[in-house]
């Protein structure tokens, strides 16, 4: 298959630990991808870059891992490979709704998804006043731009937020911005994440959300032990048929295709009534290779990830 490349692969990315299943899809295949570690460097801007295949990995969380600027390095890039109209999966465009949720609402709305009930804050003093007046409890408060779910809160009463807001390590948002949103009581204790490659649908997952909000499905991954969803034995990620008919399949397609989004994991909630709520966009989406292999799929996320990079390299 190797032979069939007339471009490279580059995977820009700031974790080396999630390309591994990336690099063993390749490797099956008999490909070799290019990697392209950003978290500091030069951007030759008014030079041509060459003429590739850029798979734009970047994540919003990548402040955790000590890469304060890797996002804004990554922006620089995207933006000076299209300026030559080079391919690029997962375009700036995306990288902008990557690190920034509002934006994400905004994109699903204009898509006719619903998502749940959203005030944004900026400025700790004004995130009490603003929950009174958002008057619905209990409520989640999360940071704009966070990345694996960190530091979303669920509050039940008023008090309860103000006690949180006077500790003293509490910190703000990378870039400033409190979420207060609507807590949405689920049907049963489990979030779907749908996965995307290509703007096509792939599988659904479901995720059990009885021990926390920190929900990143990848197989290494830096969340505390007491909550680690690559933990095998806690077979908390199952993958799910239950959607594959349902309409929101095709919402969600069609949402990919309007915000030029080639691969993602989006995460929906569904409440008491049947009703959808969705209310996160993951673009640099990883998989749980355990969920997959004891759903014994005929397509894992990165065998159907490296699949498409090769195809479009192949053009």
């Amino acid at each position: 298959m190797s032979e069939a490349i007339v471009r490279e692969i580059v995977v820009i990315h700031e974790n080396n630990e999630w390309l591994v299943p990336l690099r063993e899809a390749f490797a099956k295949r008999g490909v070799t991808a290019q990697e392209w570690f950003l978290d500091t460097g030069v951007v030759p801007f008014t030079e041509q870059p060459n003429d590739a295949v850029y798979y734009n990995r970047m994540s919003a969380s990548s402040h955790t891992r000590g890469h304060r600027f890797a996002p804004e390095l990554t922006r620089a890039v995207l933006t000076w490979l299209e300026g030559y109209q080079r391919t690029v999966v997962n375009n700036s465009s995306v990288l902008a709704l990557e690190v920034c949720k509002i934006s994400q609402y905004a994109a699903l709305q204009r898509a006719g998804l619903q998502v749940p009930k959203t005030h944004a804050v900026v400025g700790m003093p004004h995130i009490l006043a603003a929950a009174e007046a958002f008057n619905q409890w209990p409520l989640i408060l999360k940071p704009n731009r966070g990345g694996k779910g960190l530091g979303v809160q669920r509050f039940n009463k008023l008090a309860e937020l103000s006690a949180y807001l006077e500790r003293d390590d509490l910190e703000e948002p990378l870039d400033g911005i409190w979420l207060l949103q609507e807590y949405i009581q689920p049907k049963q204790p489990f979030i779907t994440r749908a996965e995307f490659i290509g703007q096509k649908f792939l599988y659904t997952v479901q995720v059990n959300t009885e021990d926390g909000f920190e929900l990143c499905p990848a197989d290494n991954c830096s969340i505390e032990d007491q909550f680690c969803p690559t933990d095998q034995k806690a077979e908390k990620f199952e993958i799910t048929e239950r959607f594959n008919e349902h309409e929101i399949v095709g919402q969600l397609e069609t949402f990919l295709r309007a915000s030029q989004i080639d691969v993602a994991g989006i995460e929906f909630i569904e409440n008491a009534n049947g009703e959808l709520f969705v209310y996160d966009v993951n673009t640099n989406t990883n998989y749980n290779q355990a969920a997959e292999q004891r759903a014994q799929v005929e397509r894992t996320g990165m065998g159907a990830l490296a699949d498409y990079l090769i195809e479009l390299a192949s053009r």
